[in-house]
């Protein structure tokens, strides 16, 4: 052991696996990626790392080499002339270190086994260093537990300018298509008339820019350039988002909860799409479309942490590590989208979250905390609050209006059913369809459309922001106009119908385009429009009838019912419905309003309107996009009952390619990697007893062997290694071992193993609790069959599409090409995971193929 180790200071020679002193270049500054924690960087880091030796110096230490993660092979000239030979380093055939991965692949799903012992072993080298360092042990300790929180702050703050920018640009670029203001044109309509009382001189239209005194060409011309305008900024969006950043389209929610659970997705959270992202939004919703900005706040903030981890080298190769603060982060945008930093933390726990909702809650708070005194601090709206809209109410509410929330809470259940479903259907025919190669028109002609529409209606041209601002304000004494006007109830009760119409069909339609933007406040939109209407039928029925025995709880000389209440249970009952969110959707009501005495009725409606949502389908939006997508995700928040064993799910032997432990050759296993795409490949100690000796994944095996063989040392017959000789204590070296590849070093050699008749709902425990990539099926440690993520994703999803085709209204509307329905209307689907617009093809799935 000392000889192979080289501690007694003897010829390096000597070593087995190793060419000689005058073979190689040796070198006492190992490279950063080798001196680290075990955590190797990517490969192009490695290989630059490894081309720093020169000259013939000190062997390099074995110790040091079983800590590297990549570093395998490298190459660099030896002499000043520009000879070149080769540095090879391998492990050696005593290895007994932990598991090493190589970087993981795009779409590909982290192994939360292997990536939570690495972050366990850190830490307790870092504990044992810093016992040994004394106080600058403890300075160590103190500043590798301060990054997380030094990157929650700084996300914290930045989301804090984000919200600021985004909120102040929208809406004066909201504006601008009406008018712009005399006395600076950089001020919106709301600061430019600051100070005026009834009318605002400072504020000026088109119209009266251009002299225009014809009260019907004025409408006209109002109309032509609030059309322009919608379509400039739609169609600078869409181009921005298309040409440059194709992840920074949507909300993307449903994307950040697939992250969450382990999947990769390169690019999704990298600083393009957080710049587009910031900027298209701010055009698509002055564009006009039915689409929110509150939703895309999410996705910002987890941009900005994912970009900020990448200060702290161990936080960036850290996966684990770095989907806490994800987490955590997506409180932020939530706290500074609805002011609602309380709301931020349940949405973190409720919807974001997967492994670790304990351990985020403290962070999430500290991280919306954050964000509000930001908001608070740059003041926005200049009305000392953290959104445009905060109603209060005085009246309190009687118990026979309970029977009034909970029909608001049945109606905005299907009605906010009916909209997901609907913007899925449209979701799915886009990307069958040719309009997936049209993406930039079909946003052009949806924001005409749009526009064309709203503006005939007062209701449908405002910004959704005041819409619902409006909506939840209660009526005073002194109003009788708009919305209060007692002469024009009826005709304002068909209007809000209709507006509620009108919208779902416009989000239905603006929710798949390709442009940046959420659903969050359209759903809100149309919830209080169904129930304000509601509220003013309930209001004239108690007027015309306060005799009614239903209205007796009411006094006289107060009013009794107050539409604007009704309308922010709609708002509550409708988001519920679409998101199936419900604790986060009451608490976001209550920091809005402040309204405390409404926090029984809003609960009442939010669980009436799930229950009746989930009677159609126990998915909302967000997963209803990740199935769209195939995302390999498996939600925590349902029970899945399987029918069946692991044998009739997992996938044979027969028909999933093995490695031998010592049959294999450096040439065979090239010719495998090229033959199949399977993400990984089990490992036998022999094909004739199928004896299960381990796994390697497919992006280790590509490493290890194309750095073997760029190596002059190794060629195409050089044996390989994948496992020891004998038992599990054999330390025997096999034949030719210095001409041999070892692959040992990143190998699982302890695989999570099944019997062939575990149930099929333990199998997706395991796969939902512990994160694991696959299982091994095995029989007396012989293996018999392999099971991956992808087989039980799809397996729930057939169980779904069962389901719901023995519901009439859901096998309507369900996004299933099971449907005969669907399969007249709908072309093939395309076997490719992606997004539809995007103008390069993306990589697939090293998953998305059964073994």
């Amino acid at each position: 052991l000392r000889v192979l180790l080289c501690e007694d200071g003897m010829d390096e020679d000597r070593r087995p696996g190793l060419p000689s002193r005058a073979g190689r270049s040796g070198a006492d500054s190992v490279s950063p990626a080798v001196q680290e924690d075990g955590s190797g960087g990517s490969d192009s880091e490695a290989s630059q790392n490894l081309g720093s030796f020169d000259g013939a110096h000190s062997p390099v230490p074995m110790r040091r080499l079983r800590h590297s993660e990549e570093a395998l092979i490298g190459r660099q000239p030896l002499s000043s002339n520009g000879s070149e030979q080769d540095l090879d380093m391998i492990t050696g055939w005593l290895y007994n270190g932990p598991l090493q991965r190589a970087k993981y692949e795009d779409f590909s799903t982290i192994d939360w086994i292997y990536d939570n012992t690495k972050e366990r072993h850190y830490k307790s080298n870092l504990r044992v260093r810093a016992r040994s360092m004394g106080r600058l042990g403890r300075l160590e300790v103190a500043a590798d537990a301060a990054k997380p929180w030094l990157v929650l702050l700084a996300v914290g703050m930045t989301m804090g300018l984000i919200a600021t920018f985004v909120s102040v640009s929208s809406q004066w670029l909201i504006d601008i298509k009406n008018g712009y203001c005399r006395t600076g044109f950089y001020l919106n309509r709301r600061f430019c008339c600051w100070n005026a009382d009834n009318v605002c001189l400072d504020w000026v239209t088109w119209s009266e820019l251009l002299h225009v005194r014809w009260r019907w060409l004025e409408w006209v011309l109002q109309y032509v350039v609030f059309i322009f305008d919608a379509n400039l900024f739609a169609a600078v969006s869409t181009f921005l988002v298309t040409e440059y950043a194709p992840y920074a389209a949507g909300q993307g929610i449903a994307e950040i909860k697939t992250i969450m659970s382990g999947f990769t997705m390169r690019r999704f959270l990298g600083l393009r799409t957080l710049c587009i992202k910031c900027v298209g939004v701010v055009l698509s919703v002055a564009s006009g479309l039915s689409l929110g900005k509150e939703g895309t706040m999410v996705h910002i903030a987890c941009c900005c942490s994912n970009i900020y981890t990448r200060v702290f080298r161990r936080i960036r190769r850290s996966e684990v590590k770095r989907r806490e603060l994800l987490s955590a982060a997506s409180a932020a945008g939530i706290s500074v989208a609805f002011g609602a930093p309380i709301a931020g933390v349940l949405f973190s726990l409720e919807q974001v979250s997967y492994y670790f909702p304990a351990k985020a809650m403290w962070r999430s708070l500290f991280c919306a905390t954050v964000a509000a005194v930001t908001l608070k601090l740059l003041n926005p709206f200049r009305n000392g609050k953290l959104v445009p809209f905060q109603v209060t109410y005085d009246r309190t509410w009687d118990l026979f209006e309970l029977w009034f929330f909970v029909i608001i809470g049945v109606i905005c259940g299907v009605v906010g059913m009916a909209q997901s479903r609907l913007a899925l259907l449209l979701m799915e025919y886009r990307q069958r369809s040719v309009l997936k190669n049209l993406a930039r028109g079909e946003v052009v002609v949806a924001a005409l459309a749009t526009a064309i529409i709203s503006y005939p209606s007062v209701y449908l041209r405002a910004d959704m922001v005041t819409l619902v601002s409006n909506l939840f304000t209660e009526c005073t004494n002194q109003e009788g106009s708009g919305l209060c006007s007692r002469d024009d109830r009826a005709g304002n009760v068909v209007s809000l119908l209709l507006t509620a119409g009108v919208r779902v069909l416009l989000t239905a339609v603006a929710c798949g385009l390709a442009v940046p933007a959420g659903m969050f406040t359209p759903s809100m939109a149309t919830g209080a429009s169904i129930g304000r209407a509601f509220g003013m039928v309930v209001q004239t029925l108690y007027e015309q009838h306060p005799e009614w025995r239903l209205f007796r709880a009411c006094r006289p000389d107060v009013p009794c019912i107050t539409p604007g209440v009704y309308a922010l249970v709609g708002a509550a009952s409708m988001l519920a419905s679409t998101t199936r969110m419900t604790v986060t959707v009451v608490v976001i009501m209550f920091e809005l309003t402040d309204a405390v005495i409404y926090v029984l009725p809003i609960m009442l409606a939010v669980t009436v309107s799930k229950s009746v949502a989930d009677a159609f389908g126990k998915d909302g939006y967000f997963e209803g996009v990740i199935n769209l997508h195939g995302y390999p995700f498996l939600s925590k928040d349902q029970e899945y009952v399987l029918q069946g064993s692991s044998d009739e799910l997992m996938v044979r032997a027969s028909e999933v390619a093995v490695l031998s432990a010592h049959g294999e050759t450096l040439q065979s296993v090239g010719a495998m990697l090229d033959r199949c795409s399977y993400s990984g490949f089990p490992i036998v100690r022999s094909r004739a007893t199928m004896a299960l000796a381990g796994y390697i994944s497919r992006s280790d095996l590509s490493m290890v062997a194309q750095r073997a063989a760029a190596s002059s040392m190794y060629s195409g017959s050089s044996p390989c290694c994948f496992a020891r000789l004998g038992g599990a204590g054999a330390a025997a070296e096999p034949a030719h071992a210095s001409h041999a590849v070892d692959f040992r070093p990143w190998v699982d050699a302890a695989p999570i193993t099944i019997s062939h008749s575990t149930d099929l709902n333990l199998v997706a425990e395991t796969f939902r609790q512990l994160g694991v990539r696959y299982v091994l099926v095995a029989h007396h440690a012989a293996l018999l069959g392999i099971i991956t993520k992808k087989d039980i994703v799809r397996a729930v999803r057939m169980q779904a599409r069962n389901r719901d085709r023995r519901l009439s209204l859901p096998g309507t509307l369900a996004c299933s090409p099971d449907n005969h329905w669907l399969a007249r209307l709908l072309p093939p689907a395309p076997q490719r995971l992606g997004r539809p617009f995007q103008t390069r093809p993306s990589a697939p799935s090293s998953e998305s193929q059964t073994l």
